[in-house]
């Protein structure tokens, strides 16, 4: 098993939905752990660099660049045999030959540990009334909601009508995740081969957006492959193999 590194920044606001809202207030808000830490769920990735290396085949494809790996269809002919081979095929019995995980900011573990105890240290009981009943309610120095507004900000939209203005009862409040945010995670690919290394690679090439919103200037992202702290670089042979 081979494991490799992928890094994503956010090069714009980016809304990585978690498909709830956050009380009455936020209509849609993006994905953070229970000490509000945002986090890309690896399902997530996995699905979009899928579609990107699917996509990437179809240019190679259509460039006739098809030395570069593997471009055979599998059985069915639905599918690049070279993309079921790393990502696996759905409704199969068998798991995918590359697992992702989560992707996280930087030193997360350590950085969740010291928050959580943080929180749980500097928050106090107090004691305050709901109608004849006594009701404990906390503060704090830290909360979930100040530790995520670090990494976030509040959008709202409008949907627009035909005359120009604002259609009635359509104001959305959105959370989104900041620009310039790193995200980091793992692939752990169970063949270590060429053609597997170059799909991903392709892929992280080929991914420029991700999350919710992507028509309306969300989600613009940069992907790189690193194998140890090196990037797997794949320009100089594609521009080889495309000069000839």
């Amino acid at each position: 098993m081979k494991t490799y590194t992928l890094s994503i920044k956010l090069l714009s606001d980016a809304l990585i939905n978690s498909g709830e809202g956050f009380g009455t207030i936020i209509d849609s808000d993006v994905v953070f752990d229970d000490v509000g830490l945002p986090y890309i769920p690896a399902k997530r990735i996995k699905g979009c660099l899928r579609d990107a290396a699917r996509e990437a085949c179809e240019m190679l494809k259509s460039a006739q660049v098809i030395s570069f790996i593997n471009l055979d269809k599998s059985d069915e002919d639905r599918e690049y045999k070279i993309i079921e081979q790393v990502f696996g095929s759905p409704g199969k019995e068998l798991p995918a030959p590359a697992y992702f995980s989560h992707l996280t900011i930087d030193d997360y573990e350590n950085n969740r540990q010291w928050l959580k105890y943080l929180t749980e240290k500097y928050t106090k009981e107090h004691e305050g009334r709901s109608g004849d009943s006594p009701k404990k309610y906390c503060t704090g120095i830290l909360s979930r909601d100040n530790i995520l507004s670090t990494f976030t900000t509040i959008r709202q939209q409008t949907a627009i009508s035909k005359e120009g203005v604002a259609d009635e009862h359509s104001l959305r409040t959105i959370r989104v995740l900041k620009k310039g945010i790193v995200f980091h995670g793992e692939i752990h690919a169970l063949k270590d081969d060429q053609n597997t290394v170059k799909l991903l690679a392709l892929g992280c090439l080929n991914l420029r957006r991700i999350g919710t919103k992507r028509n309306r200037g969300f989600g613009e992202v940069g992907c790189k492959l690193l194998d140890g702290a090196t990037e797997f670089s794949i320009f100089d042979e594609l521009e080889a193999l495309c000069t000839r």
